[in-house]
């Protein structure tokens, strides 16, 4: 089943950069690697296909998922400028992985706000899957 374990979690949040704690760990979440996430991100868009291995593509979605827990929703205006994937181990699909994130490092360049916001992923038996970060233009109105 692939519903969204936390309905609760605005979509949107309004969380101040400087707010941002640099170290503050969040999680870890549960997220399940479903059937359908993994089959619809696997392929060609629209051409689902099915597998036992989560494909790359899914990690993105478990970061977002993680970020709308962490901030308490996806910082409304903020804009992704990059984003790095290292893999270490396979999910498997119908799996449950843990998701942990941080802000890593805060910095503001051109007079616009950057938060990189780092997370790691870990299958069900513990053992780490990947790591990323996300390097996140912030929202200038709350500053």
């Amino acid at each position: 089943m692939d519903t969204d374990p936390t309905p609760e979690t605005p979509l949107l949040s309004n969380v101040a950069f400087d707010d941002l704690e640099v170290g503050r760990r969040y999680g870890p979440y549960t997220e399940r690697v479903g059937a359908r996430l993994a089959d619809s991100l696997r392929e060609r868009i629209g051409e689902p296909s099915s597998g036992t291995v989560a494909p790359p593509a899914v990690f993105p979605v478990l970061f977002l998922k993680a970020l709308r827990r962490a901030m308490g929703g996806i910082p409304s205006g903020s804009i992704l400028a990059k984003q790095e994937l290292e893999f270490y181990a396979p999910v498997r699909v119908d799996s449950d992985v843990e998701v942990s994130a941080w802000v890593g490092e805060k910095y503001v360049r051109r007079d616009r706000p950057y938060a990189v916001i780092e997370f790691d992923v870990r299958r069900d038996d513990g053992e780490l899957a990947l790591t990323g970060r996300k390097v996140i233009v912030w929202p200038e109105a709350e500053r």
